[in-house]
């Protein structure tokens, strides 16, 4: 599949600000989802990236999406908070609850905040890497589920009942960059079913199934009904089940007195009875000085990512990679190399261009 290359990241987060701000958004709201997508295109997470732009211009135009929503706190402590997204660019959304939140961990330790009737939130270790990179663990999940919702299979059953549910985990290393693990429930995430089916590629073995429940290879499968499988596959699927079934329980928690629980922004959720369904996200932020001399346990961390490094590596393997490397790696070769948008997505890119008299780069 044909293929166009952005040479440098700056024109595309300019068009993609430019193409947001045309909707109506905040030129803060216009700017941190335009980053956060060329952040997963840099980091070399194209499911991510700008080739979500299509989706979310056409969840606007059915009036699931709010472009000029803009976050709130519903309810709070100390340390803990309920942000309502408000049906709104959820990127945004996130990075006000992480502001918040790191800014009462600095206070009190650690702090906790759920956010509802939340759209896409996009990559989570672009938002994890960011409290890492200030000194700060956090943990952050989106969890979705019930009867006909997401796209992810049960263990052992072929109907779709709970998203990709991703986990996002930093933790802070001295003079180096944090340890992010950024991954979903499922053997692949959604956006990459997307990118394969843009691509017209097979996607992986053991990644998805189709709509009787038999494994295939075709991401066109997937869009007819099938479903994503857990990671682990058949053997250890149970492992990834777990997982994203406790990514949606914890993330229920900022729908407990929702009234019109938006429910990832599906349209399958805004009809019929809502029992047994469930979602959110869940963001917690624990400052590690109040466990202990802060310097110290970033130093221990560095040590241990350092002696992962150090391990022999297996055959054909030229380098031992610790998480969030790849993608600290990835940004500094498309940095300078240029970013790749399969030409179908960049087909989609210069008709909305077109429609909003915007300029594409």
């Amino acid at each position: 599949m044909p293929e166009v290359h952005v040479r440098f990241p700056e024109p595309l987060q300019l068009f993609a600000t430019a193409l947001f701000r045309a909707v109506g958004p905040d030129a803060d709201v216009a700017e941190e989802v335009a980053d956060h997508l060329i952040g997963a295109n840099l980091a070399g997470h194209d499911s991510h990236g700008v080739i979500r732009i299509p989706q979310y211009f056409d969840l606007i135009a059915k009036g699931a999406l709010s472009p000029t929503a803009r976050p709130e706190i519903i309810r709070s402590t100390s340390v803990t908070a309920l942000v309502d997204a408000r049906r709104g660019l959820s990127h945004f959304a996130a990075a006000f609850a992480l502001d918040w939140a790191m800014e009462r961990a600095a206070q009190h330790g650690l702090a906790a905040a759920a956010i509802r009737q939340a759209s896409h939130v996009g990559r989570l270790g672009h938002s994890t890497e960011r409290a890492g990179r200030r000194g700060y663990i956090a943990i952050l999940t989106v969890g979705v589920g019930g009867p006909g919702l997401g796209g992810m299979v049960l263990f052992g059953s072929r109907q779709r009942f709970l998203g990709a549910n991703p986990w996002s985990i930093s933790v802070p290393a001295k003079g180096r960059p944090p340890m992010v693990f950024d991954g979903s429930s499922s053997a692949v995430a959604e956006g990459k079913v997307r990118l394969a089916r843009s691509k017209g590629m097979p996607l992986p073995e053991g990644a998805i199934v189709d709509a009787e429940g038999r494994p295939t290879t075709n991401p066109e499968d997937f869009y007819r009904g099938g479903g994503m499988l857990p990671v682990g596959g058949s053997i250890a699927g149970h492992k990834g089940y777990g997982f994203a079934m406790a990514s949606m329980l914890l993330s229920a928690l900022a729908m407990i007195d929702d009234p019109d629980p938006m429910l990832w922004a599906s349209s399958q959720a805004e009809q019929g009875d809502r029992r047994g369904r469930a979602g959110g996200v869940f963001l917690l932020v624990v400052d590690p000085g109040r466990f202990g001399d802060s310097g110290l346990y970033q130093t221990l961390v560095a040590e241990v990512l350092a002696a992962a490094k150090r391990a022999p590596c297996a055959p054909g393997v030229d380098e031992i990679l610790v998480p969030g490397e790849p993608e600290i790696k990835m940004r500094e070769r498309r940095t300078s190399e240029g970013i790749p948008i399969p030409d179908t997505t960049w087909k989609e890119l210069a008709a909305l261009a077109e429609r909003f008299g915007v300029t594409l780069p």
